[in-house]
Protein backbone atom coordinates (compact mmCIF):
# COMPACT_ATOMS: atom_id res chain seq x y z
CA UNK A 1 0.00 0.00 0.00
CA UNK A 2 1.09 3.54 -0.68
CA UNK A 3 -0.27 6.78 0.77
CA UNK A 4 -1.13 9.82 -1.28
CA UNK A 5 -2.55 10.60 -4.67
CA UNK A 6 -1.35 9.61 -8.12
CA UNK A 7 -0.85 12.53 -10.52
CA UNK A 8 -0.26 12.49 -14.27
CA UNK A 9 1.04 15.80 -15.64
CA UNK A 10 1.82 17.11 -19.10
CA UNK A 11 4.73 19.53 -19.25
CA UNK A 12 7.46 20.98 -21.43
CA UNK A 13 11.05 20.02 -20.65
CA UNK A 14 12.48 23.45 -21.46
CA UNK A 15 14.84 22.49 -24.29
CA UNK A 16 14.42 24.83 -27.27
CA UNK A 17 14.79 22.13 -29.93
CA UNK A 18 12.58 19.47 -28.27
CA UNK A 19 9.23 18.30 -29.66
CA UNK A 20 7.51 19.89 -26.66
CA UNK A 21 8.86 23.41 -27.33
CA UNK A 22 5.71 24.41 -29.25
CA UNK A 23 3.58 23.59 -26.17
CA UNK A 24 1.41 21.06 -28.03
CA UNK A 25 3.28 17.73 -27.85
CA UNK A 26 4.20 17.74 -24.15
CA UNK A 27 5.98 15.10 -22.07
CA UNK A 28 4.02 13.00 -19.59
CA UNK A 29 5.28 13.04 -16.02
CA UNK A 30 3.94 10.75 -13.27
CA UNK A 31 4.05 11.69 -9.60
CA UNK A 32 2.65 10.77 -6.21
CA UNK A 33 1.66 13.52 -3.82
CA UNK A 34 1.89 12.70 -0.11
CA UNK A 35 2.13 14.37 3.29
CA UNK A 36 5.53 13.97 4.93
CA UNK A 37 5.71 15.31 8.49
CA UNK A 38 2.57 17.32 7.79
CA UNK A 39 4.00 18.94 4.67
CA UNK A 40 2.87 18.12 1.11
CA UNK A 41 5.62 16.48 -0.97
CA UNK A 42 5.65 15.29 -4.56
CA UNK A 43 7.77 12.40 -5.83
CA UNK A 44 8.38 11.45 -9.44
CA UNK A 45 7.37 7.94 -10.50
CA UNK A 46 9.41 6.21 -13.23
CA UNK A 47 7.30 5.09 -16.20
CA UNK A 48 8.19 1.45 -15.52
CA UNK A 49 6.57 1.67 -12.06
CA UNK A 50 3.41 3.59 -12.96
CA UNK A 51 1.00 0.64 -12.93
CA UNK A 52 2.50 -0.80 -9.75
CA UNK A 53 2.20 2.56 -7.95
CA UNK A 54 -1.40 3.00 -9.16
CA UNK A 55 -2.26 -0.47 -7.86
CA UNK A 56 -0.67 0.19 -4.45
CA UNK A 57 -2.53 3.50 -4.06
CA UNK A 58 -5.83 1.85 -5.08
CA UNK A 59 -5.18 -0.94 -2.55
CA UNK A 60 -4.78 1.65 0.22
CA UNK A 61 -8.03 3.35 -0.80
CA UNK A 62 -9.89 0.01 -0.71
CA UNK A 63 -8.34 -0.76 2.70
CA UNK A 64 -9.43 2.61 4.12
CA UNK A 65 -12.95 2.09 2.77
CA UNK A 66 -13.15 -1.36 4.36
CA UNK A 67 -11.78 -0.03 7.66
CA UNK A 68 -14.39 2.76 7.68
CA UNK A 69 -17.15 0.21 7.08
CA UNK A 70 -15.91 -1.96 9.95
CA UNK A 71 -15.72 1.06 12.26
CA UNK A 72 -19.30 2.01 11.44
CA UNK A 73 -20.49 -1.54 12.14
CA UNK A 74 -18.64 -1.57 15.45
CA UNK A 75 -20.12 1.80 16.40
CA UNK A 76 -23.66 0.56 15.71
CA UNK A 77 -22.98 -2.55 17.82
CA UNK A 78 -21.64 -0.42 20.66
CA UNK A 79 -24.65 1.87 20.59
CA UNK A 80 -27.02 -1.12 20.67
CA UNK A 81 -25.15 -2.60 23.67
CA UNK A 82 -25.26 0.73 25.44
CA UNK A 83 -29.06 0.91 25.09
CA UNK A 84 -29.54 -2.48 26.79
CA UNK A 85 -30.20 -2.20 30.55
Amino acid sequence: MLPGSFVERQRACGRANCRCADGKNLHTQYQISVLVNGQPKTFNVPTALVQQVRNHIELRKRFESAAATICNINLRRFLKQKEKP
